[in-house]
């Protein structure tokens, strides 16, 4: 388990949409750093941007934005909303030694879900981190992951194992908030990744990128340590992948906008030509 950086980011925006407190044009003054009770919390940059948008604030990546959204929807909220994601549980893929996700500071305090809000603070396995994020590309449902998809034994019968149903099951998201939030991070792929130099005219992409400090067995974080992590899924309004791609430490790239993004954006190219997926735009 890994505390996985910004890509929770939407998570918290989904949160702040679903609740009525924030949308992609409202406003906030951002001047670089926000204090929570003692603490102080900065932007990567540690530079203010005067009055900007929410989808300013999550295509630039700031962290005053979403601590600015935990503080207006409340510890209880954001807390009863994170867990719907299922980021309190293991998935129980039928894959061995799943790890355990890490997230009793949502059931702390004010600094706790500030420090949350920006994708610190609560550690999580890759394929929970794909299942929480999926809640946003499949229409609000939570799923249970898996790999085999039926058995068949030797004497003749066999079990399905992929026993997902949405019939009975209630989205966590209302399908304005995902409408939305989908709108935003398509918005990032078409205008803020790598400036907008990659953005498809024939398909939707939505991808955000995170960057995350270590965490020490002594204690606070390890300096200049990071996991670099990138979700994205596609087409955006129809999707039939989402992929998520990290590294642990890398030692050249600063940003995952910097080492994962290139790779993130092939690999899209690939699949949809493969594929054969039909345009969306």
């Amino acid at each position: 388990s890994y505390e996985m950086g910004s890509i929770i980011k939407p998570l918290t925006m989904a949160v702040g949409i679903d609740t009525g407190k924030v949308h992609a044009d409202s406003k906030y003054n951002d001047v670089g750093f926000i204090k929570v009770r003692d603490r102080t919390m900065y932007n990567f940059d540690k530079k203010g941007r005067g009055f900007i948008t929410m989808q300013t604030a999550l295509s630039q990546s700031l962290n005053t934005g979403f601590v600015y959204i935990a503080r207006l929807v409340g510890n209880e909220v954001m807390t009863k909303y994170f867990y719907s994601f299922g980021l309190g549980q293991k998935t129980d893929i039928d894959l061995p030694n799943e790890s355990s996700p890490l997230t009793s500071n949502l059931d702390k305090g004010d600094v706790e879900h500030a420090t949350i809000s920006f994708g610190q603070g609560i550690a999580m396995s890759p394929i929970g981190t794909i299942r929480a994020l999926a809640v946003i590309a499949n229409g609000g449902y939570v799923i249970k992951p898996y790999v085999v998809n039926r058995i068949k034994y030797e004497i003749g019968t066999f079990s399905d194992t992929n026993k997902n149903s949405f019939e009975n099951q209630k989205p966590v998201l209302t399908a304005n908030t995902i409408d939305e939030i989908k709108r935003m991070l398509v918005y990032n792929v078409d205008n803020a990744l790598l400036d907008g130099k990659r953005k498809n005219p024939r398909y939707s992409i939505a991808a955000k990128t995170g960057t995350a400090q270590i965490a020490s067995k002594t204690g606070g974080y390890i300096d200049g340590k990071n996991v670099h992590t990138f979700i994205g899924f596609f087409p955006a309004y129809n999707p039939k992948f989402i992929v998520f791609m990290y590294t642990v430490d890398p030692k050249v790239s600063r940003y995952a906008s910097e080492s994962l993004a290139t790779p993130f954006l092939d690999l899209s190219d690939f699949l949809i030509g493969y594929y054969d997926i039909p345009t969306d735009r």
